[in-house]
């Protein structure tokens, strides 16, 4: 005599679509707010561009200005002519030797390059769990 068993597994997979959904949406903005505590900060059109051009729900993170790649590296680009004033469209490239950016810390003490590495090596335990936190709560 055998039992036959159906089980419909679509509640768990469609509570774990939410769930990651969820847990990604507020990882990624805690990893704006720790990126952006190292990132420069003059009048704050960088950090803004973050906010405002960022896709948190689906873990995207952007900064979006004409020189966010610029100062994300850290050192000079310029464009085809040598200037670090390139046209509209014109990708730069690493000036040769290369030229280290000295960044100003006046109003952001921890400000520099490579912001969202630099909040990694700090942050990335928080972040995973937070994730896991997330997920956990989200998951029912």
């Amino acid at each position: 005599m055998s039992v036959t068993i159906n089980f419909d597994i679509s509640h768990l997979l469609s509570n774990a679509d939410i769930a990651t959904n969820e847990a990604v949406a507020f990882m990624a903005e805690q990893v704006l707010k720790d990126s952006n505590k190292f990132a420069p900060q003059d009048d704050n059109s960088l950090i803004n561009s973050s906010i405002n051009n960022s896709d948190l729900e689906n873990g995207l993170i952007v900064w979006d200005t004409p020189y966010a790649r610029y100062l994300y590296y850290g050192v000079l680009m310029v464009g085809k002519n040598g200037s670090p004033w390139a046209k509209a469209g014109e990708r730069k490239e690493v000036k040769k030797p290369e030229v280290q950016l000295n960044f100003d810390t006046s109003k952001n003490p921890n400000a520099g390059k490579m912001w969202y590495h630099r909040a990694k090596d700090v942050n990335f335990k928080k972040w995973e769990t937070a994730f896991k936190q997330t997920f956990k709560k989200y998951f029912k």
